[in-house]
């Protein structure tokens, strides 16, 4: 019964029903709404959703391959040069590896894809919390002269004083925040300098009300914001428009804000049109109202596996 062109209204509304819950299941809830909201509003006002944020910075964003990914068996890595080939005969100026065997395995891997790409490529590892703080560090040692700009959530997302450790010592930036809800969880991470870079998920941080919000977090504190990005084509259009009106940051060998592009079979992501890959490595958020998508229960259909209702 709300007005659908006052989001952050809606938002406030919805914010205020969380109780003990204000980390989980009922943070993704109010995300999923809060977009809804802002792209009917867009919408309704035939915007595109970056213009009702404020207006977009850029009409194009440089984009990163998130990817390759281990596999199972006993060769972990054994598709890694396939798919590398992959994603620079794509156009991709950027790659995030995802590792975690040994710190000795993979520096010798990640010095290899070094020699390969140059020395002036954009390289970042992802170890998906499967570190422990010492293996972190022990990891980041193995990393050091391949020269990453940054390595995300090596240990556990909620071991707080372990990421500020890692901030201090690791000889790369530290990248995270996929798994964080809400702009009180940022700012534990954030104002005591346990992240170089944030990355929020829009379909679990609060939607767009709350990225506003840590996006002004990370401002006050000099901290470039990557949107994290995966799951569903609403998402990945979700994350584009919000990029468009971040602001520039200038890193080593790197200018923020980047795109987190999944090249991987993703049904979910085609089920709403392709998304092609400039000859330069950036991305063209869709111009039409909202996300830029039109969205129908029917592109869906072929995926569900399953239905249940949820009744007072």
């Amino acid at each position: 019964g709300l007005d659908a062109s006052a989001p952050r209204c809606v938002w406030q509304v919805m914010e205020r029903t969380l109780g003990y819950d204000r980390r989980g299941i009922s943070h993704m809830a109010i995300s999923a709404l809060d977009m809804a909201e802002w792209d009917a509003a867009a919408r309704s006002a035939s915007l595109p959703l970056s213009a009702l944020l404020g207006g977009a910075l850029r009409d194009r964003i440089p984009a990163y391959v998130s990817g390759p990914f281990l596999k199972t068996g006993a060769d972990p890595y054994r598709d890694f040069d396939t798919d590398i080939d992959t994603y620079l005969n794509a156009g991709f100026r950027a790659i995030k590896m995802r590792m975690g065997v040994t710190p000795r395995t993979d520096g010798a891997l990640l010095r290899k894809v070094r020699e390969r790409v140059g020395p002036t490529f954009p390289l970042m590892v992802d170890l998906n919390e499967g570190a422990t703080l010492r293996s972190a560090l022990a990891y980041g040692e193995a990393f050091a002269e391949s020269d990453l700009v940054w390595l995300e959530e090596p240990i556990l997302h909620d071991n707080l004083d372990g990421y500020r450790r890692l901030a201090t010592e690791l000889p790369m930036a530290l990248a995270g925040g996929e798994s964080l809800f809400g702009l009180s969880a940022f700012r534990d991470y954030v104002a005591k300098g346990a992240l170089d870079i944030v990355q929020p998920d829009l379909a679990l941080c609060g939607g767009f009300s709350e990225a506003l919000r840590i996006a002004a977090l990370a401002d006050a504190f000099d901290v470039p914001l990557i949107p994290h990005v995966w799951g569903t084509g609403i998402n990945f259009c979700a994350a584009m428009q919000f990029t468009t009106i971040l602001p520039e940051r200038r890193g080593p060998g790197i200018t923020y804000p980047l795109f987190e592009y999944d090249y991987s079979a993703n049904p979910l992501r085609d089920a709403f049109g392709a998304f092609p890959l400039a000859s330069d490595g950036t991305v063209t958020p869709p111009h039409g109202p909202g996300l830029g998508i039109e969205i129908d229960p029917r592109q869906f259909e072929s995926l569900v596996v399953n239905r249940w209702t949820v009744a007072p």
